[in-house]
């Protein structure tokens, strides 16, 4: 049964979205960017993604938020 329903919403919805690793915020894999992940981040994926207004506050000169 779960075949069915996510065979329904790739068909539903052709398009593939991501979460940004800064941000969490859910992009379009289309406009996200791929970095490589931070060892220390504790992120399982080698790789991850950045949306649109991530990158450009990178490119701006802002920093990461220090860990809590």
């Amino acid at each position: 049964m779960q075949e069915d329903v996510l065979g329904t919403r790739r068909t539903a919805v052709s398009e593939t979205y991501v979460n940004c690793a800064r941000c969490s915020k859910t992009t379009r894999l289309r406009y996200a960017r791929v970095i490589q992940s931070d060892v220390l981040s504790g992120s399982n994926s080698e790789f991850e993604y950045l949306c649109t207004e991530c990158q450009k506050a990178l490119a701006n000169g802002e920093k990461d938020l220090p860990l809590a």
